[in-house]
């Protein structure tokens, strides 16, 4: 009796010899641009030399970038940890800066259900003057759909920063207790014309 397991087929090996031969040439292209690159580096070290030389004029200063006041921010998704409630469940949000009104939304169906529980509202956003600010503190504030309106304090409210530069971490949204509702919401900020 033979003990030897059976010969594999090429076809198994070969994502491993594609792989090895995709490894060889980037070692070889590192190699041959570090070599070629160690040509080229004396001439153009002289060219710039000779026209430092040639040249002693001074340049004229660069203007500074001008910082952006005016943003355009948006909610990009809503990730669902808890609805609120068994099923699917409307919500009202409001989004405020340095508690100024920015935009508020409707976001109706919201679901906890895994592979259902991420949505993208549709036109939920606003523009904001930072107005010299270093930057804002953006909250987010909730309240679950009633049949009889609604009232009162919000559901579940939530703060993040946004800032001079545009950038807004993800904003986590919850009621005081867990079966209340709880989102992250991913916002973000592009220039406004």
């Amino acid at each position: 009796m033979n003990d030897q397991p059976p010969k594999k087929p090429v076809m198994h090996q070969l994502p491993a010899i594609l792989t090895g031969a995709a490894a060889l040439i980037a070692s070889l292209t590192a190699v041959y641009v570090n070599v070629r690159g160690d040509r080229n580096a004396a001439p153009a070290a002289q060219a710039t030399q000779a026209q430092v030389a040639a040249k002693p004029e001074a340049k004229p200063a660069k203007e500074a970038p001008r910082a952006i006041d005016r943003w355009h921010v948006g909610v990009d998704r809503i990730a669902v940890e808890h609805d609120g409630s068994p099923g699917t469940t409307d919500w009202r949000f409001t989004v405020e800066a340095d508690d100024d009104a920015l935009f508020a939304f409707q976001q109706d169906d919201l679901d906890d259900t895994g592979g259902r529980n991420v949505a993208v509202p549709k036109d939920a956003g606003g523009t904001l003057r930072l107005e010299g600010r270093d930057g804002v503190r953006i909250t987010i504030k909730g309240w679950r759909g009633r049949l009889l309106g609604l009232g009162g304090a919000p559901d579940a409210a939530g703060e993040g920063r946004m800032g001079k530069n545009g950038a807004i971490g993800p904003i986590r949204v919850a009621a005081p207790e867990p079966s209340g509702g709880s989102f992250v919401f991913h916002l973000s900020a592009d220039p406004a014309e």
